[in-house]
């Protein structure tokens, strides 16, 4: 069968980013070129503890699409801010600088996909 049904917590590809306090997020990988041959995509979730935060980081040359699954946050980009909640998306254009945080009282849970393929932030 050619469509792929993936667990990211069982199947997908386990990436802790941050090795600061506060700034450690626990990324799923779910869909990238190495898992399941995909050629436009990469996706996965994100979980984020409360208070915890990704670091101001960007994709060059991908536009990202977040969906938040479970819990609130803002997001950062510049001196701008925003306000996210459960089933919000959001929209981050490419090779804009951006950084999520948690700021409620339960886990962040983030579906996230960028095209084209490009690399995780490294911290």
């Amino acid at each position: 069968m050619e469509i792929k049904v993936i667990d990211p917590i069982k199947d997908g590809k386990k990436i802790w980013l941050g090795d600061k306090e506060g700034y450690i997020r626990k990324v799923f990988r779910a869909i990238d070129k190495d898992l399941v041959n995909s050629q436009y995509f990469v996706s996965g979730i994100t979980y984020f503890e409360p208070g915890e935060s990704s670091s101001m980081h960007n994709h060059p040359q991908s536009e990202e699409i977040d969906f938040v699954i479970q819990g609130e946050g803002i997001v950062y980009s510049g001196n701008e801010q925003a306000k996210f909640k459960k089933f919000d998306y959001m929209f981050i254009p490419k090779g804009v600088m951006h950084r999520h945080v948690n700021t409620g009282s339960e886990t962040l849970i983030l579906f996230w996909a960028y095209t084209p393929p490009g690399e995780l932030p490294k911290d």
